[in-house]
Order: C-alpha cells, then sequence, then structure tokens
C-alpha cells in the first residue's frame, strides 16, 4: 500500500498544530488564595471577585469567603494579569419583606463600595500559585 505523501504531510501538520496548542495555556493557569478581613476580623459569609483589568483578558472568577478565608484553584479558571477585585457580604436588615416579593429578604450591604461596585482594590495573578490578602476599613 502506498501512502499519498501530501496526505502525510497534512496528517502531520494537524499533528504538529494539536501538540502546539495542548501546550497552549500551560504556564498561564493561577491558583489565588488569600484572607479577607472587615475592621480586622475576618469577613465570613461573602464572596470575592476577580474582575480582569487589561484589555484582552478574558478570564474572571469569584468564590465565597468563609472565616476570613478564599481560595481559586486553577481548574475554577483564573486567569492571570491584573485584576480588579470587588468584595461583597450582604447582611439581612430584619425589615419585613415587600408582600409583593416574599421571597425576596430586605438586606444591605456591609462592605464599603470602595471595595466592591467602585472597587479600588487591583491584584497582579501570575501564573503558579498566588496568595492576596485584603485588610478593608469599614469607615
Amino acid at each position: 500500500m502506498q501512502v499519498n505523501p501530501s496526505l502525510m504531510l497534512w496528517v502531520g501538520v494537524c499533528v504538529a498544530c494539536l501538540a502546539l496548542l495542548s501546550g497552549c495555556g500551560q504556564g498561564t493557569a493561577a491558583t489565588v488564595h488569600g484572607k479577607v478581613t472587615l475592621d480586622g476580623s475576618p469577613l465570613d459569609d461573602a464572596t470575592i471577585s476577580f474582575v480582569p483589568a487589561a484589555a484582552g483578558q478574558r478570564q474572571s472568577a469569584w468564590t465565597t469567603i468563609k472565616d476570613g478565608q478564599y481560595t481559586i484553584i486553577e481548574k475554577d479558571g483564573m486567569g492571570t494579569g491584573p485584576f480588579r477585585v470587588e468584595i461583597r457580604a450582604l447582611r439581612a436588615t430584619g425589615e419585613k419583606p415587600n408582600p409583593n416579593e416574599p421571597t425576596l429578604v430586605p438586606s444591605k450591604e456591609i462592605v464599603p463600595s470602595k471595595y466592591n461596585s467602585n472597587s479600588e482594590l487591583t491584584v497582579e495573578i501570575k501564573p503558579g500559585e498566588n496568595t492576596a490578602d485584603f485588610a478593608l476599613k469599614s469607615k
């Protein structure tokens, strides 16, 4: 059986491309963990989001904060580069729910907006393991 040389070339090019593509992304995966405090106390029952700050970045990530600690691992899609960080923690106000929306519990944000919707927090995430701690102040 004779094999067409152009078919062998095409197969070789495809294999080389797949090998190169399988290496893409390696070295750019990241893990980030850290501590979050509010006025010196560990923040609990909150969320932390990493929003890409550079044009062309596509990988944002978020997780929950428990007992002042959080971790985002590689498989959860953490990208690399500069990120704006948003930290949120809602607490029930104790007010009666709106009768038209009984499932919505009235709540308020306990973290100042300079750490979430108007966040001033930034971090540079590099490939591999990263630590990013945040000491927030309510005033």
